[in-house]
């Protein structure tokens, strides 16, 4: 299986993108994977003012994540009581959160007012 992903946050002071205050090479940026061996991927339904855990079907030893929800939520990671709070920038129609890391669990708590909806995958093996 290969996996690609390229994420570079790159900010200029011209719409050009010469004058960086802050990015990595384009180019160098993307990075491929191929000794993972599964993924899984779902849509994420949650009532308002509950919690679920994700679903990772055979993939045990969980290695990165990507998450894409359309309102604010909260997430805990590997059984932990620590919330992360997954927020909407200003104007934006959705959140993202990517990250490479081992994960043995993920917990997303929707808010008290509101249902969410989104999607996730995981890799791993």
């Amino acid at each position: 299986m290969r996996i690609k992903h390229k994420v570079n946050v790159r900010i200029a002071d011209d719409t050009d993108m010469y004058n960086l205050y802050f990015g990595f090479d384009d180019n160098l940026s993307e990075t491929t994977i191929d000794t993972r061996t599964k993924n899984a991927s779902g849509t994420i339904n949650i009532g308002m003012g509950t919690n679920e855990d994700l679903v990772f079907g055979d993939v045990d030893d969980i290695q990165g994540i990507f998450i894409k929800v359309y309102q604010d939520v909260t997430i805990k990671f590997n059984g932990g009581t620590e919330e992360i709070l997954i927020k909407k920038s200003t104007g934006a129609s959705y959140a993202k959160f990517f990250a490479e890391m081992a994960i043995t669990s993920v917990n997303i708590s929707a808010p008290v007012d509101e249902d969410v909806i989104g999607s996730y995958c995981v890799w791993g093996d």
